[in-house]
């Protein structure tokens, strides 16, 4: 069951458009708990009021509304819900800074995968 507090929270995310740490802070969370918002987030009350107040039929029917009638576009709608909820995340280059990545292959696995070194670049190519 909820506490108070994670209903607060909620409340509170949907009223700044998902931002959980600042949600958290506002209505009383430490600052070391709102650092990590999966103390918030990954607890069995917040997935029951995420559940309550954003039920997966009524985003699946408005993505469907969305699609067959409305010509604007509401999907940063919707993917705030599904932010919310813990179903998208967003995916961060945390190793190359964006950067190609080299690998040296042995020849073996080089030959075995049909995989070309160039002498030059030292990329790497599938043939």
């Amino acid at each position: 069951m909820a506490t108070e507090r994670q209903k607060l929270a909620v409340d509170k995310i949907i009223e700044n458009r998902g931002n959980v740490s600042r949600a958290m802070l506002e209505v009383g969370y430490s600052p070391n708990t709102a650092r990590n918002p999966k103390n918030l987030t990954d607890s069995d009350g917040f997935k029951e009021l995420m559940e309550t107040y954003l039920p997966d039929d009524m985003l699946l029917r408005a993505l469907s509304d969305d699609i067959e009638k409305k010509e604007g576009n509401r999907k940063a709608e919707l993917e705030l819900a599904f932010k919310i909820k813990g179903r998208m995340t967003e995916k961060h280059d945390h190793t190359s800074n964006g950067q190609s990545i080299v690998f040296a292959l042995s020849e073996v696995i080089a030959n075995k995968n049909n995989v070309t070194q160039s002498q030059t670049t030292g990329d790497s190519t599938q043939s």
